[in-house]
């Protein structure tokens, strides 16, 4: 996972943003653009990082939270691929 995935992981997980981000509102505020960010989030709600709440809304998911908090190593989330 890439320091640019985690930022975007932080800002889905940053209760001080918002709960619920949408690919463009974490787009403007990480200076990336909506596209990569959309493509992130669909990886990341594959691997159960962060869930879907409805059309282009996310939250991040209790995975997501012990991701950033250190108790899940990335190695782990490629595992759940095979």
């Amino acid at each position: 996972m890439s320091r640019e995935d985690f930022r975007i992981l932080e800002a889905v997980g940053d209760p001080e943003i918002l709960v619920v981000q949408s690919p463009a509102i974490i787009a403007y505020n990480l200076d990336m653009t909506r596209p990569h960010v959309s493509n992130r989030l669909s990886a990341f709600t594959e691997h159960g990082l962060v869930e879907k709440i409805e059309n282009g809304r996310y939250q991040l998911s209790d995975l997501g939270h012990a991701y950033l908090e250190g108790q899940l190593d990335a190695d782990d989330l490629e595992a759940t691929d095979e």
